[in-house]
Order: C-alpha cells, then sequence, then structure tokens
C-alpha cells in the first residue's frame, strides 16, 4: 500500500514537472511551431467495444472535448494539415502556436463520437484512411486476436489456431478454463505478433473462422470503420480532410516487393480520390513503419507524411516526418496528464 502511495505521488511528480515544461514551451515560443495530435478511436468509457480494444487506441469524447478547449485557452491556432503544409511551402505567415488534429485508420467512431465535438469548436481534422477498408465489416487483426484471446479462449487448442501458439509465452491462463486474457495480457501477445507481416496473421485468421465459425459471429452487428456516406457527411462540412494510409494497413518494412509498396501507398490515394474525397495529399505510415523505397514512393505522390515519432514540429519542418503526440486514455484523460505528455521529451 505504502509502496503504491509512493509510486503514485512521483508519478504526479513526474506529470507536474512536463506539464511545466509544456507550458513554458507554449508560453516562450518565439519562432512558429506546430502540435500535431493524434487519435484513433473515440469512445465513451460505458462503450462495450472498450472490451476487445487496445489501451493505447481509445480516448474519450470528453477527453478530446478537454485537449481542444485546453488549448485554445492556451492561444493555440487550430489548422488543417493541409493548410499548414502549404503556407509552409509558399513561405507565408505561420501561427506562432499551430495545432493540428488527426485520427488514424478510419474508425466508425470518429464520425459518431469525435465529429460532434469538432463541429462544437469548428476545430478542423485529418482522418488517415486505410482505403480498402471503406465500406467494409472488416475487422484489424489486433481487434480479431483480442477478442479471440478474450472471449474464445477455449478454442486456443484447435488446429487451426496451432500458428498462435508461440506467441502465447508467458501467460499463466489455462486454455481449458472459460475465464479468457485479460487486456493488457492480450495486448502483450499483439505486440510479439508484430514480428509476423500483416498478410500472414490474416491469413491465418481467416483461416480460423473458417474452421470455427463462432469466431465469426464477434462482429456482426457492430461496424468498425467509416462507411461512404460517413465520409461524405463530414467531407462536405468543410472540417475534415482525408489522407492515405495504405491500401490495407500493411507495415511497410514487411513489403520486400517494390511492387506490393506501390500498391499500398499509390493505389491508397487512387482509391480516394475516386471515392470523391480530394484532396488526398498526406499520407500516414500504418505504424510509423518506414522503408527507403516506400519513402522515396510518398515523397514522389503526397506533399506530406506523418510519422509516429512525438515531438513538436518546429519551423522550418520537415513535411514528411511530422512528428506527433499520440493521445489515449492512459496520457490524456486529465489536464495534467495531457499537458505532460507534450512537456516531455
Amino acid at each position: 500500500m505504502i509502496v503504491q502511495m509512493v509510486k503514485q505521488i512521483l508519478k504526479q511528480a513526474r506529470n507536474s514537472l512536463f506539464a511545466a515544461v509544456a507550458l513554458l514551451k507554449i508560453k516562450a515560443k518565439g519562432s512558429p511551431s506546430l502540435l500535431v495530435l493524434t487519435y484513433h478511436r473515440i469512445l465513451p468509457y460505458q462503450s462495450p467495444l472498450r472490451q476487445t480494444e487496445q489501451p493505447g487506441m481509445i480516448a474519450t469524447p470528453e477527453a478530446l472535448d478537454m485537449h481542444i478547449s485546453l488549448l485554445k485557452r492556451l492561444g493555440a491556432e487550430f489548422v488543417s494539415l493541409d493548410t499548414w503544409l502549404n503556407t509552409q511551402r509558399q513561405d507565408k505567415t505561420l501561427p506562432r502556436l499551430a495545432v493540428a488534429v488527426t485520427f488514424d485508420d478510419g474508425w466508425q467512431d470518429n464520425y459518431e463520437h469525435a465529429f460532434p465535438v469538432l463541429k462544437k469548436h469548428n476545430v478542423p481534422a485529418t482522418i488517415f484512411l486505410v482505403s480498402r477498408r471503406i465500406n467494409t465489416a472488416w475487422q484489424f487483426w489486433p481487434e480479431q486476436v483480442l477478442d479471440l484471446l478474450i472471449n474464445h479462449t477455449r478454442h486456443l487448442d484447435h488446429e487451426a489456431l496451432q500458428w498462435l501458439r508461440p506467441y502465447l509465452a508467458n501467460h499463466p491462463q489455462n486454455t481449458n478454463q472459460s475465464s479468457g486474457y485479460t487486456i493488457l495480457q492480450a495486448d502483450s501477445v499483439i505486440n510479439r505478433l508484430k514480428t509476423l507481416d500483416d498478410h500472414t496473421i490474416e491469413t491465418n485468421l481467416e483461416q480460423a473462422r473458417d474452421a470455427i465459425p463462432e469466431l465469426s459471429q464477434a462482429n456482426l452487428n457492430a461496424r468498425p470503420l467509416l462507411n461512404k456516406q460517413e465520409l461524405e457527411t463530414m467531407l462536405s462540412s468543410g472540417l475534415v480532410t482525408f489522407g492515405a494510409h495504405t491500401r490495407h494497413h500493411y507495415r511497410l518494412n514487411h513489403l520486400a516487393n517494390p511492387a506490393d509498396l506501390e500498391t499500398e501507398i499509390v493505389g491508397s490515394r487512387t482509391d480516394l480520390e475516386e471515392l470523391g474525397l480530394k484532396p488526398v495529399n498526406i499520407f500516414c505510415y500504418p505504424n510509423g513503419d518506414i522503408t527507403g523505397k516506400g519513402e522515396q514512393l510518398v515523397q514522389g505522390h503526397f506533399t506530406g507524411a506523418c510519422t509516429t515519432r512525438s515531438g513538436w514540429n518546429k519551423t522550418p519542418s520537415d513535411p514528411f516526418g511530422l512528428r506527433r503526440f499520440n493521445f489515449h486514455d492512459g496520457n490524456g484523460n486529465t489536464p495534467l496528464s495531457f499537458l505532460a505528455t507534450l512537456g516531455r521529451p
């Protein structure tokens, strides 16, 4: 008990220090800077979808609202990434502190829970879309694995899931029990699975769903991703623009064939433009994984790109190496934790 209290006190002290650093950066800014805020899923605390989602992927609508309100009070100017990049490229005057809001993957809850917050504050945003997953019932493989490990543990001995067994090491769960993995235990399995390429994981999961029909029933009543009507509504608002996040969310460092890289990178822009979601000028690297050939393709077909590297973007900034701060429940559910994240080195 005492140890836990000491840890909590030290955590609060660190957060207070880093929050103070962030405030100093904001108040003492001489040259223009760009802060890019990144989110994935925006889900209320009571949403059942939280039960099979990675903790680092979720923030609440209230947290998003608080982030925007706080930065506005601190004098930030919210801009779209397209606008900021165009202004920098034309060597025009940039805001002293510009903030751009981005969302990765194109989750349906971005429309249901984030879009109302954006409209409330009249704040622009960029959503990075996985072009071949739009208008589908597709579920990304991490969420499929989470559902399997949390809700269907009794099937782990099935022959169709033997490929998964080596990645379950160090977990005390008995596969004959019905209790399932905790969300943190399942999340660690996701991280180990990332040594495999995405296509291999997806193929194995598809074969498992064919062999174990119960696994295909998990999300029949929920559509994880945005559809065309929702995209068009957001686009017509003038607040939301869209960027490319590949065709299938394949991590680029696992694609050895140059033709596959071009299909995923260039093809994603083509898909989105054919859906009428223009302009599509900015790319976002899935999982932050970058390759030399991939960078060349991005630079040849886009005007900018977002990474998963954290930090402030000083001017002039590399338009193809934009840094972002990814926010979720763990680092942004209070003003102190939010500011502390912005102040960390």
